[in-house]
């Protein structure tokens, strides 16, 4: 979806003053499906603080973890996300680095799954970055990878909840890089 460049960021407070608003307007647009309707006035934030920070080594050192938009889980191990819910789910699943593909689903309605479904690395590359791994371009592998549904309205949610529990897992695993992988 594109952000209209004319409306006005929001930090995170006055996105959870204005969502309440917005998701009253938008919920017959939400429940029709009319995404460019639903989110003509979506209160938006702005990350003002980002945590952008080089790597202190080379990538050849680097442990590196995924973290896919996607909506994968393990069709044995996790519940589906809620991909019905007009306003997303903003819980992630782990995916461990070994998981056979056939063991992962798909729970997201909002992206065509067609070339998903010929070649799974279109959006979890867990097989090229092997090949990376392979060729010295990057370290190793990440024990554990990470898929949220990238449909979720809910962006307070997202930012107090669901990230800080990712990052606490990513430092558990000692990795020095996330590859996030937007669908």
């Amino acid at each position: 979806m594109e952000i209209d460049t004319e409306m006005e960021l929001m930090n995170i407070a006055a996105f959870q003053t204005a969502y309440p608003g917005w998701l009253e307007q938008a919920r017959p647009y939400l429940e029709a499906a009319d995404w460019k309707s639903s989110f003509r006035d979506f209160p938006y934030v702005k990350n003002a603080d980002s945590p952008w920070t080089p790597l202190e080594k080379p990538l050849r050192e680097c442990r590196v973890a995924m973290l896919s938009t996607a909506g994968l889980y393990l069709k044995e191990d996790h519940a589906p996300f809620s991909a019905g819910d007009i306003e997303g789910d903003w819980s992630f699943r782990e995916l461990p680095e070994d998981a056979p593909s056939g063991q992962l689903a798909i729970a997201h309605e909002h992206y065509p799954q067609k070339h998903v479904e010929q070649d799974l690395n279109c959006v979890y590359p867990r097989d090229r970055m092997a090949e990376l791994v392979a060729q010295g371009v990057i370290g190793e592998l990440a024990p554990r990878n990470f898929s949220i549904s990238g449909y979720c309205t809910r962006v307070d949610k997202v930012v107090e909840e669901t990230v800080p529990q990712i990052v606490e897992r990513l430092k558990a695993d000692r990795v020095d890089a996330l590859l996030h992988i937007p669908v």
